[in-house]
């Protein structure tokens, strides 16, 4: 039996005004667990499964585990071209889809049971696999992060230590599950630390009532990004609304100052910042000091894990000096699934390496300096450019396109694309547009466009 199945635990999950102990949860994953098995048709090791933020997602989960399979996380805003990509990589045997609208499974309806296909690749080893996470690269091309149990496990127990659980803690993540930010602190942390936790959409139309289930359920640890915090700031009676709430945590993209002194200005709170990445688990480090956060800093590692700055030589850096940050421990991923060599040029010698520049101050407290990588970073969705150039360029009236980095103070970034079409009337100009919102993940597309 999966490990994780052994360390589910928890006291009570909250989902649309009801509550749900482990007892309830058990039985669902036990009896999709059992739907799955009989009516596998291929032998591949793989389930895809959309992660939205709903309580069916976590029966998916550990379902799939039951089950003995991988689960796959799929990210409900993917469109057709990415989905096609995904699917015709993994060759899942099961595509799992959920009803948002009823906590209640319809097996036939939600679930896709794929033939086997004689042409599926597995190149990689997959032992003590357990999830693959989709991730953006420099090459324009997604790679599937392998995670183990002891990575993931290792992830909520540290979550467990740094957060300072106790038996009162009510966990809640106002983030998209789809992004392993989420997952871990949304499905991971409440159900394998022994706490409870809200499930709840990440919405800013309903950002009042979500605000008021907060509050309901007794929320004592909240973690989202930096934007999410400047609109809770403007919320009525911030003081008031989050008194209850003992520690706030932020991460996916670094906090602006504005943002951290706002929130602290109406509610006398601090938010704790952290780091991590989607091949750390993934969080590796953060503001965990009991004598509070250190603002410009995500803190120091997290157990179970070692942070160096490296420099271009592989030598460690002085205090203070910028270099590459780089992970090892037992957070870090197995590797991406059948791609060696991007795989062997960040895994090297047992260290990851990150990507990111980073320094260390004297007390081992680290802070982020920057990419080394071609990345834009919107409000903590990662876009590698190089993605939507090739995504774009599948369009047959595309000749060629380039996107730039713009500064939001809320996101972090936005970005800007210049096109070039071969028909470049203004209703070309708008159908392929539209074709993009029907085929591209829409949270990748620039904010301003320009055909030339």
């Amino acid at each position: 039996m999966s490990d994780l199945i052994k360390h589910l635990n928890f006291k009570e999950l909250y989902f649309n005004g009801k509550t749900y102990d482990q007892p309830s949860i058990e039985a669902a994953v036990n009896h999709l667990a059992r739907y799955l098995n009989k009516n596998f048709r291929s032998p591949s090791p793989f389930v895809l499964f959309t992660a939205h933020n709903h309580l069916k997602t976590i029966i998916s989960w550990y379902a799939i585990l039951k089950a003995g399979k991988i689960g796959v996380i799929l990210d409900p805003q993917l469109k057709r071209l990415e989905y096609d990509e995904t699917l015709g990589e993994i060759c899942p045997a099961a595509v799992i889809n959920i009803d948002l609208l009823s906590i209640k499974f319809d097996y036939k309806k939600e679930i896709s049971f794929l033939p086997e296909n004689k042409h599926q690749k597995i190149l990689s080893d997959l032992k003590d696999v357990c999830m693959l996470s989709y991730t953006n690269a420099e090459d324009g091309y997604a790679k599937a992060a392998m995670l183990t149990e002891k990575n993931l496990l290792s992830e909520a127990m540290a979550i467990r230590k740094t957060n300072y659980l106790d038996n009162d803690s009510v966990l809640c993540a106002l983030l998209p599950y789809s992004h392993l930010y989420g997952f871990a602190h949304g499905v991971l942390a409440p159900t394998l630390a022994g706490r409870c936790g809200l499930v709840t959409e990440v919405n800013l139309l309903k950002i009042t009532e979500t605000v008021e289930e907060i509050r309901k359920t007794g929320v004592t640890h909240l973690h989202t990004v930096p934007s999410i915090y400047y609109i809770l700031s403007k919320m009525p009676n911030p003081a008031d609304s989050y008194q209850h709430i003992r520690k706030f945590f932020s991460g996916g993209i670094q906090l602006p100052s504005f943002i951290y002194d706002s929130f602290y200005n109406k509610t006398g709170k601090k938010i704790h910042e952290g780091y991590g990445l989607t091949e750390g688990s993934p969080a590796v480090a953060g503001n965990y000091d009991e004598d509070g956060p250190l603002f410009g800093s995500f803190g120091k590692a997290f157990p179970g894990c070692e942070i160096k700055i490296m420099k271009e030589n592989n030598l460690e850096c002085n205090p203070e000096e910028v270099g590459e940050i780089c992970v090892r421990g037992d957070m870090v991923f197995k590797g991406y699934f059948n791609h060696k060599e991007t795989t062997d040029a960040v895994l090297r010698n047992q260290w990851l390496y990150t990507g990111d520049f980073g320094k260390k101050d004297t007390r081992g407290n680290i802070y982020f300096c920057g990419l080394k990588k071609n990345m834009i970073n919107i409000a903590g969705n990662k876009l590698y450019p190089q993605k939507l150039i090739r995504l774009f360029r599948m369009h047959k009236n595309v000749v060629s396109a380039d996107i730039r980095c713009e500064t939001s103070l809320l996101q972090g970034n936005t970005t800007s694309t210049t096109v070039s079409l071969r028909n470049n009337d203004r209703k070309y100009q708008d159908e392929f547009k539209l074709w993009c919102f029907q085929n591209i993940n829409n949270t990748l597309l620039p904010k301003t466009w320009i055909f030339d």
